[in-house]
């Protein structure tokens, strides 16, 4: 008994009402744990992705965020599953079975749906010209004959990575010669190398800060403000261990469930584990302007588990008492 090659977990989305494939991580959790029914395993699987904790109940398909106690419907795609689910008091739905659902959207359904929004269709890859990637980076190499044509290569690569005119940071262009040296954020060395005949071919790449993909120059300093706040989320996170039983006062615990929430979109969205997160004088000192941004965060930032933990009263850790 296996699952098919190819087959992969999905979950009902509650939001976009459509269904979404779980992580890589979580599939192969899901598959074990199915796997295992029949040697006696339970038949309700936990599953830890990073600091979030899911429990899918294979008697009726139904996946439950164990933080929020959100549920969702559960399926396989592309192939059936090696065995019927275990009986329970209630069986899954017949989406959860494979039944077609007139709730999502999925790629397929999009060529006939002439009503879907073409940023929608955008996003699942339709209607997209071959070799853009939407990726938020390139690398190209250019020849010496090619010279003249350095705008227009330019141009296209960044239209093929979905980079606007207005969001292209400069300062992350790399120009790397055949004999290896390297040139970056300076005009003049760039023009130097461009007009040296020996350093073809040059290679030129465009990869910034995972955080700072699609971020136009006069957004970094709100950018940078977002990531120190972050860091002082996932710094508070960690020390109480991600469990929401750390957290004393039942009021504070939805809004721990927010910071879980926060900081896996953060990753999930951007691939910047914020492991090289400014602290505040840093961002301060290098943008004045977002002073104002931590007039009560840095007090409260740095003392956030603290404070969670029920150690110290955030009035009173603000104006004393």
């Amino acid at each position: 008994m296996a699952f098919v090659k190819g087959s992969h977990w999905q979950y009902r989305c509650p939001f976009r009402k459509a269904w979404v494939d779980v992580s890589a991580d979580e599939d192969r959790q899901l598959k074990e744990a199915y796997l295992a029914l029949p040697r006696g395993g339970q038949p309700v699987a936990m599953c830890k992705i990073g600091s979030l904790k899911f429990s899918t109940d294979f008697r009726n398909l139904i996946r439950t965020n164990v933080a929020s106690k959100r549920t969702m419907e559960v399926r396989l795609r592309d192939g059936d599953l090696p065995f019927p689910t275990p009986k329970g008091p209630e069986a899954p739905s017949e989406a959860s079975l494979g039944a077609n659902s007139p709730e999502s959207i999925a790629p397929c359904e999009l060529e006939a749906a002439r009503t879907v929004p073409h940023s929608v269709r955008k996003a699942w890859g339709h209607g997209i010209e071959s070799g853009i990637t939407m990726s938020g980076e390139f690398e190209f190499t250019m020849e010496a004959s090619e010279k003249e044509l350095f705008g227009e290569m330019l141009s296209w690569n960044m239209l093929a990575a979905g980079i606007s005119p207005q969001s292209l940071d400069n300062r992350c262009l790399k120009f790397t010669s055949s004999q290896g040296e390297v040139s970056m954020g300076s005009k003049k060395e760039i023009a130097k190398m461009l007009g040296n005949p020996r350093a073809y071919p040059i290679h030129i790449s465009y990869k910034p800060h995972p955080a700072f993909k699609f971020v136009a120059p006069q957004y970094v300093p709100h950018m940078e403000v977002t990531r120190t706040m972050l860091k002082f989320t996932q710094t508070a996170v960690a020390e109480l261990d991600g469990k929401l039983d750390n957290v004393k006062h039942k009021h504070q615990r939805r809004t721990f469930e927010r910071y879980l929430l926060y900081l896996e979109d953060h990753y999930y969205q951007t691939g910047d584990d914020l492991s090289d997160a400014l602290d505040m004088e840093a961002v301060v000192n290098k943008y004045p302007e977002t002073a104002f941004s931590f007039l009560l965060i840095n007090k409260t930032g740095p003392g956030l588990s603290k404070i969670l933990r029920g150690e110290i009263d955030v009035l009173e850790y603000l104006f004393g008492g």
